[in-house]
């Protein structure tokens, strides 16, 4: 596939090419989460719980892309939010580069551990679990771009089983949804 040769000056909005079999991305948002749980004994006298969070997202990903017109992506993320609630998540994603790198859908799977706080309670606790995240990145100009992307967990559990035996080893639901600005480089 020949390229085309850009004038000194000239601005493309295309996509950077794949040149090479490996990409890495970067990006900055916007995280809102939503966790609750329906059955956990509160200080404050209630029985259930919910926090929405707001919290400001940002991620890498390193990866191979390959395949026929180098269409196909696997590579692993490191993802955080840090706000009202902080996580940490890191795994695994498969991706596809569709329309010479226009739209990107992904696939991941991994595993996150949050920061949680609860009412009346001075304690501090780590919940984790398996999670699962779908999105879609459009390039605008150049590899950069937006990228909406939806999560949810297997219900998360405390991690310390003596603190999660404190509130009768409470199950927490967790869906997030992330927007940010992305770049995506496949030259290095």
């Amino acid at each position: 596939m020949e390229e085309k040769q850009l004038n000194h000056g000239e601005f493309s909005f295309a996509p950077i090419p794949a040149s090479t079999h490996s990409y890495g991305a970067f990006r900055i948002g916007y995280v809102y989460q939503d966790l609750y749980s329906k059955s956990i004994p509160l200080k404050n006298g209630q029985n259930s719980y919910r926090l929405s969070s707001h919290n400001a997202y940002f991620g890498l990903e390193r990866g191979w892309v390959g395949g026929p017109s180098k269409l196909l992506m696997l590579g692993g993320y490191l993802d955080a939010g840090a706000g009202d609630t902080y996580y940490l998540s890191a795994g695994g994603v498969f991706a596809l580069r569709l329309f010479d790198g226009w739209l990107i859908p992904k696939v991941s799977i991994g595993y996150q551990l949050q920061h949680l706080g609860l009412p009346e309670d001075s304690g501090l606790y780590n919940i984790q679990s398996a999670v699962g995240t779908i999105g879609l990145f459009v390039n605008v100009a150049q590899g950069f771009g937006l990228s909406l992307e939806a999560r949810s967990g297997l219900p998360f559990g405390i991690v310390r089983s003596a603190q999660a035996a404190n509130y009768d080893n409470p199950k927490f639901n967790m869906y997030a949804v992330m927007v940010s600005f992305t770049f995506y480089d496949f030259g290095i």
